[in-house]
């Protein structure tokens, strides 16, 4: 069975998803405790801004089961309370199969067809098999949904207009503030997020630029890139005073910008904070102060609505590529069932070929010998195969349970044909 356990932008608030991030650390330790509590060891967790998504691949529980233990040990990991459940959705082998695809290909983005979705899928799918928490079907599953998401994206118009979270924040910075010529931006965390934000606002023209990570070093090439300076983390405060547009997008666990902090730094012009991170970087309360206009990821939805129209015939067109691919994945799936049922074929036929060998033992000619054994096993290949034909036959290749359930039955018996003495 694979399932799916997930919370998104569509099912829950910012301050409800931001309980159920996880970093890269907490990954191995979530993995070795979701085992403990349910036995279920192969996954893949996918963690955004706009999505927490656990992939598991297992053969112990039915659906009902395996879901509600699930979220019992996603929440009991994070602490979470109980109302949160409400909040979760879940999705198992066909249903889930399309679900990845979709989100791969960005159909499930908030921002349709954005490019950033497939690169978090690839790096959370990486980081699992590397620490050895994929079996083969996550394997295959994924690999399969890189095809889905590069396939809509290439061979569809999806990809027009904004197409990150990134862009559509800079594009509301445009409507917001005009021209971005005699702006300037104070990006804080030189992460792929940020790096993309910072690119937009180049692309905008903005006047000037300045990168804050908390290791000076790592913006260092991204600041050389765009021209833009470096400051150091101690300086943020300071920093705050000097901007129209503050951008935040780390990976900390807490809040970076307080509402203390931008008092403290007491701007006089008008400025737009976003926060872009998950869980958020700036406390919602400095909204509070004249000035200050705040936008955190899920109040950029109305600038993504106005580019979403263009996009809506391509994305029917990519859910005819997502079908076709994963019609081909749960035909593989599907076939992985006969493999018990051809392996005792195979296995009972050959003792056939061995047994039936033994009365010819006492027969001295190697030749003879030979002949019979070449026509023996001339014999079991040749049935083989026909039981195996017969076998996809009956069973529509694995998707008639009730014929396979028989076979199984038929070809767990030992030494068939077995000879009386």
């Amino acid at each position: 069975m694979i399932g799916i356990i997930g919370i998104s932008y569509k099912t829950a608030p910012v301050e409800i998803r931001e309980k159920f991030t996880f970093s890269k650390e907490e990954i191995v330790p979530f993995a070795d405790f979701l085992q403990h509590e349910t036995d279920i060891s192969d996954i893949v967790l996918v963690s955004t801004c706009n999505r927490t998504e656990l992939y598991f691949s297992q053969t112990k529980h039915d659906k009902l089961t395996a879901s509600n233990e699930v979220i019992a040990a996603i929440k009991k990991f994070k602490n979470a309370e109980e109302q949160c459940s409400r909040y979760f959705y879940y999705h198992f082998d066909a249903n889930a199969v399309k679900h990845l695809f979709t989100v791969a290909a960005g159909l499930d983005s908030m921002i349709i067809g954005e490019d950033q979705i497939i690169g978090q899928i690839k790096d959370a799918y990486l980081h699992c098999t590397n620490a050895a928490l994929t079996d083969a079907v996550l394997m295959r599953l994924f690999q399969k949904s890189f095809e889905a998401g590069k396939r809509a994206r290439t061979e569809t118009g999806i990809k027009l207009g904004n197409l990150s979270v990134s862009s559509t924040a800079v594009e509301l910075c445009a409507q917001q503030l005009g021209d971005l010529s005699n702006k300037s931006v104070l990006i804080v965390g030189s992460g792929d997020t940020g790096s993309l934000a910072l690119q937009n606002m180049v692309k905008r023209g903005i006047g000037q630029s300045t990168i804050i990570n908390r290791t000076q070093k790592k913006a260092e090439p991204l600041a050389a890139k765009f021209n833009s300076r470096v400051s150091s983390y101690l300086n943020i405060e300071k920093e705050l005073s000097q901007h129209d547009i503050v951008i935040a997008a780390t990976g900390a666990p807490h809040y970076i910008i307080t509402q203390k902090m931008v008092k403290k730094a007491s701007a006089t012009q008008k400025q737009i904070f976003i926060d872009l991170a998950m869980p958020r970087n700036i406390e919602e309360s400095i909204a509070e102060f004249d000035n200050i206009q705040l936008y955190a990821i899920d109040d950029l939805q109305h600038v993504i609505d106005q580019n979403t129209e263009s996009r809506k015939k391509s994305a029917e067109k990519a859910e005819l590529i997502i079908n076709q691919i994963a019609d081909e994945f749960n035909e593989w799936m599907i076939s992985r069932s006969l493999r018990p049922a051809i392996r005792s074929i195979s296995k009972n036929l050959s003792a056939v070929h061995k047994q039936e060998l033994e009365l010819f033992r006492h027969i001295d000619s190697e030749e003879v010998k030979d002949a019979v054994h070449q026509y023996t096993k001339h014999i079991v290949s040749r049935y083989t195969r026909l039981l195996i034909k017969n076998l996809k036959d009956i069973t529509d290749n694995g998707k008639n349970t009730h014929s396979l359930e028989i076979i199984n039955d038929l070809f767990q018996i030992e030494d068939i044909n077995r000879r009386e003495d």
